[in-house]
């Protein structure tokens, strides 16, 4: 978590001294992801048998700091979920009729989420609609996880039981990287987006000092959200 806040810190002073030299905008976006835990060449799936992606929400805000043409650099500050789940559809043999029993698990993951991102604008700054490329590393930190479990009863679902888990395990500190593409429209001065974004993780998931589990996070949004340019 230190090295969190100094990366924050840093990235302030950044800001501050590019924004005297140019016009910086300030933001939101927020969307929905499809998110899973997954391993190199299907690791996990070979004890756990095969994971389904998660829905989950995110969101953040942002600035954003022209650099040079339609380069600019885009740090975030905000929130992801992460993790899989696991579904059954078994049949019980009840009396001569086969009645459909289940239900499923998933593991939610919530992240303080710091993404470094560079976003590339093509066409003239002062298009209506204006298609833009983004990458750059992630930094995120684990805040939080639950256990959500919901069973299939027959004609109705049970209400879902979170229980939270302790994170000893877990990599606490989360290395990625992020890539994607959007289109900007400009409302006067402002602008509005919509964007897909693909999100992975470098480093593993889980800290166990005998075993290097390769386990990784990833997931795939679509964000909408906002720039408003901050006055000078």
């Amino acid at each position: 978590m230190k090295r969190l806040r100094h990366l924050l810190t840093a990235l302030s002073v950044v800001c501050v001294g590019l924004s005297t030299h140019a016009q910086v905008s300030i933001g939101a976006r927020g969307g929905v992801s499809l998110a899973k835990t997954t391993g190199n060449g299907g690791f996990i799936e070979n004890f756990t048998g095969n994971l389904d992606y998660i829905v989950s929400g995110n969101g953040a805000i942002f600035l954003k700091v022209p650099i040079a043409g339609g380069l600019s650099f885009r740090p975030e500050l905000g929130y992801k979920q992460s993790g899989a789940g696991i579904s059954s559809n078994n049949l019980l043999d009840l009396v001569g009729v086969n009645i459909p029993l289940g239900g499923s698990i998933k593991q939610r993951l919530t992240y303080i989420q710091a993404p470094m991102l560079f976003q590339y604008d093509f066409g003239y700054e002062d298009s209506p609609v204006q298609p833009y490329l983004i990458a750059g590393p992630t930094f995120n930190y684990l805040a939080d996880g639950k256990i959500v479990s919901r069973a299939d009863l027959i004609l109705f679902q049970t209400q879902p039981t979170r229980t939270k888990i302790g994170l000893g395990t877990f990599n606490r500190f989360e290395v990625g990287a992020a890539g994607g593409a959007g289109l900007s429209f400009a409302v006067g001065s402002s602008k509005i987006f919509v964007e897909g974004r693909y999100e992975r993780g470098l480093t593993r998931l889980y800290d166990t000092p005998l075993v290097r589990v390769p386990v990784h996070n990833q997931s795939f949004s679509v964000l909408a959200g906002f720039a408003i340019p901050l006055a000078r």
